[in-house]
């Protein structure tokens, strides 16, 4: 989905590439339910959605503002697969998800990668998106452990063509860090 068709705000949102990205590495298909925190605009829910209709998505945020977007933006889809949750992650939550999206932490990281981990079935995936390169390293230590297997890294950094004047520049945006991850079976 392209950017400009989504309801925005203040809020910030996950750029089109770095979410065609973050959404592949989720792999959706077949899923069952889907948490996505710190949902922002809601573009990760909203898409998902949008792609996988039998998909139950759960969008958890915090912001006033943020939560008002994910709303209109669901409206304006007509999307009733999404739930959306106005709540400061880690929250009780009474469902085990596919796959878990973290777009956004509050300062509660290690928090929330060992909360989406006990959500997560087993082989369930975990991607989480970064700006900041301490968040990336904090997130590839906390990651570093025995409970998550198939950890990749990438740093996406797209830029799109822009006219200046008579000529045309490619206006960058900021790189993206993308961190994907399986939770492991349990061995009995």
């Amino acid at each position: 989905m392209k950017d400009d068709v989504f309801i925005r705000g203040k809020t910030p949102m996950t750029k089109e590439e770095v979410r065609a990205v973050a959404l592949d590495k989720l792999q959706l298909k077949g899923a069952k339910r889907f948490l996505d925190v710190g949902a922002g605009t809601g573009s990760v829910s909203i898409q998902a959605a949008a792609r996988y209709p039998n998909l139950a998505v759960t969008a958890l945020e915090r912001n006033e503002e943020a939560l008002e977007l994910i709303q209109l933006n669901k409206s304006k889809f007509a999307l009733g697969n999404i739930e959306i949750i106005s709540a400061y992650a880690p929250i009780m939550l009474s469902h085990s998800y596919d796959a878990i999206f973290i777009g956004g932490s509050g300062g509660k990281l290690a928090e929330i990668i060992e909360w989406s981990h006990n959500l997560l079935l087993p082989d369930g995936r975990l991607v989480l998106n970064f700006i900041l390169l301490e968040n990336l390293q904090e997130a590839l230590n906390l990651l570093d452990d025995q409970k998550w297997s198939e950890i990749e890294t990438v740093m996406l950094q797209a830029s799109k063509l822009m006219k200046l004047g008579n000529g045309s520049f490619f206006k960058p945006q900021n790189p993206t860090y993308i961190i994907s991850c399986c939770k492991k079976r349990e061995e009995y």
